[in-house]
């Protein structure tokens, strides 16, 4: 029998710059743009962002340089 491992990570980003619907709107917006991005959730009121990834294909390094390219400095929560 094989175990499959689930080739997705999540990982949960302060995003202190988040403010408003526009904020969250913008950062949904370039994240699902990422190839290997399947899944981002944003949580105005804590200023966070979930990200649900294929680990293979894209790093959080990489989410945290797109979401510094839109304007918004991130950091793991």
């Amino acid at each position: 029998m094989t175990t499959q491992l689930n080739p997705d990570m999540t990982v949960m980003l302060e995003v202190p710059g988040m403010v408003c619907d526009g904020c969250a709107e913008k950062i949904r917006s370039a994240l699902t743009q990422i190839p290997g991005v399947h899944k981002v959730k944003t949580k105005l009121w804590q200023k966070q962002v979930q990200v649900t990834f294929k680990k293979e294909t894209v790093s959080e390094k990489a989410i945290v340089h797109a979401l510094s390219q839109q304007g918004f400095d991130a950091a793991a929560a």
